[in-house]
């Protein structure tokens, strides 16, 4: 690993990022020193943070650092948060991204909390007055993927945008629009879906921000002065998505037709409302781009059978997929595919197929709408409770909880199996299962048709009472407790049975509590039973 000096790029911003030798896919962190309120952007994998933070030291405490923020969830942006979870002390330190991001950047076992730009209008506040600014750049190369703008350094850091491979490291800071643009070519035409996605999302950037003086990209060059305009204009004009529609770049021409029909095919889709005007669509694009004759779209309805729109007819005719032509199999239920009537059936245009194939899951999207004339409360109705159900209890799940939150006054139960995981340990998985089952039952069994209980995860019980006073959900606790209790377990848990430890919190109406403050109450009661020694009920006071 190269260790160099951090540099200073900008009014209080600076470059902490480690050079890993003989790699071209150099990945850079930021620094933006703001007092108490500093920020590391993008801060970069197990293999370069601690040369990371070395560099940071040398700018400020690592107690300075308050906000990680990761414009998306790549390893090589974030796989070092469950090394900074330990290296940060401050409790306060916040993960600073977007909700798609978030999802999967849990998934990397930290301990901080999120700081979704999304719910904050785009905007991190910082001290002495400074802010960052969020934009999102959508499938850049994340769907969820952004950038961000210190407006009083006017830099962007772009993540993924204006990266670039490089082949000389010793170049970091660069106004040679023509070198940028050559290391960013290869790697905008592998990462960067599409041209018009590109174009987009830095013509996005542009209205919002119009004046930039400094482009720090994740990867690549940092882009300086006079240049910043005229590499947007030049990323603009990078082809894009050409190499997932083959695994060589052979007959490059060919496959930009095919890139651009695909382009075609995309707008068609979202602006097709019915089978018939689809079909026409991709068959005239296809007629330009290649040898496809014809095609036809054919959909296995409900209650109808096959049906097929194309070949010339006007409206939805019975037919089923002809043998022998090449098929395109919509992924979902109903069956549906798209099928070609080519010049040689028998050796179709492989790229042409792979191209179709790559979308079809959104022409399946455009059919899942006109199907919705089918079927529509019957899917509608499977899917809410596909959505809301624990498959394994049941019960509701957490969220079906968040969707429907109990108003006025209510009760909380805070449930918990005791010693759980050492049925798993000792009988397996199934035997785990079957006795998370037959509690659910108990829990169930126990409450008022009114009342609701779900599964939040693991063990983790949850029942809601509404209109329910002390007394009251106390004494439906102590009973689903014995219940718990009596159940034969016999084979499937240590001793035959198990327990459950329970937390009380009640609502109070004339303060209007918050329901996540309930929840707390009663998660804390139910701690208190575990701490007491389990198998009882705690009512937070």
């Amino acid at each position: 690993m190269s260790v160099v000096e951090p540099l200073r790029i900008a009014e209080d911003v600076w470059w902490v990022g480690i050079r890993l030798p003989n790699d071209q896919f150099q990945c850079h962190a930021y620094l933006l020193e703001c007092g108490d309120d500093t920020v590391l952007i993008d801060p970069g994998s197990p293999l370069t943070i601690e040369g990371t933070l070395d560099l940071v030291q040398q700018v400020c405490d690592l107690d300075s650092i308050r906000y990680l923020v990761c414009h998306h969830a790549d390893p090589d942006i974030a796989a070092s948060l469950p090394l900074l979870s330990e290296r940060l002390t401050r409790p306060d330190v916040q993960v600073v991204t977007e909700w798609r991001a978030a999802a999967l950047l849990k998934h990397y076992g930290h301990r901080f909390d999120y700081y979704l730009v999304e719910e904050h209008e785009w905007v991190l506040p910082l001290g002495d007055d400074r802010r960052l600014e969020f934009q999102l750049t959508p499938y850049l190369h994340f769907p969820g993927a952004l950038v961000s703008f210190d407006p009083t350094s006017r830099t962007l850091f772009s993540s993924d945008l204006f990266g670039g491979f490089v082949p000389d490291s010793s170049v970091l800071v660069t106004d040679d629009v023509d070198y940028v643009i050559e290391n960013a070519r290869p790697f905008h035409q592998h990462y960067m879906p599409s041209q018009e996605l590109l174009s987009a999302g830095l013509t996005r950037i542009q209205h919002r921000w119009p004046h930039i003086d400094l482009i720090a990209p994740q990867h690549g060059h940092v882009i300086t002065g006079s240049a910043v305009d005229r590499a947007f204009d030049a990323l603009k004009a990078i082809e894009c998505g050409v190499f997932a529609l083959t695994d060589a770049d052979f007959d490059l021409q060919h496959l930009l037709r095919i890139a651009q029909a695909r382009t075609q095919i995309t707008n068609a889709i979202f602006t097709s409302a019915e089978p018939l005007a689809l079909v026409s669509a991709i068959n005239s694009i296809l007629r330009a781009a290649d040898d496809a004759v014809d095609c036809a779209l054919f959909v296995d309805l409900p209650t109808r059978g096959w049906s097929m729109w194309g070949l010339g007819h006007m409206t939805a005719v019975l037919r089923v997929p002809p043998a022998g032509w090449p098929r395109i199999d919509l992924p979902g239920e109903p069956q549906a595919a798209l099928c070609l009537n080519t010049a040689d059936d028998e050796h179709p245009d492989f790229e042409l197929i792979s191209m179709l194939q790559t979308l079809a899951p959104i022409i399946r999207s455009a059919i899942d709408e006109y199907l919705e004339d089918f079927e529509q409360a019957r899917r509608e109705t499977d899917l809410r409770r596909a959505a809301m159900t624990d498959p394994l209890t049941g019960l509701g799940n957490r969220r079906a909880l968040e969707t429907s939150l109990p108003e006025g006054r209510y009760a909380l139960l805070s449930l918990d199996l005791d010693h759980f995981k050492a049925v798993n340990d000792t009988y397996g998985h199934q035997s785990g299962d079957s006795v998370l089952s037959q509690i659910a039952a108990a829990i169930a069994g126990s409450i008022r048709t009114d009342d609701r209980a779900y599964r939040l995860g693991g063990e983790e019980f949850l029942a809601v009472l509404p209109g329910s006073d002390v007394d009251h959900a106390k004494a439906v606790a102590e009973r689903i407790r014995a219940r718990v209790t009596a159940l034969d377990l016999s084979g499937l848990a240590p001793g035959g049975r198990m327990t459950v430890s329970a937390g009380v919190a009640v609502a109070h109406a004339a303060t209007i509590e918050e329901f996540q403050n309930v929840l707390s109450r009663a998660d804390s009661a139910l701690y208190t039973s575990k701490e007491a020694g389990r198998d009882r009920v705690t009512v937070s006071v």
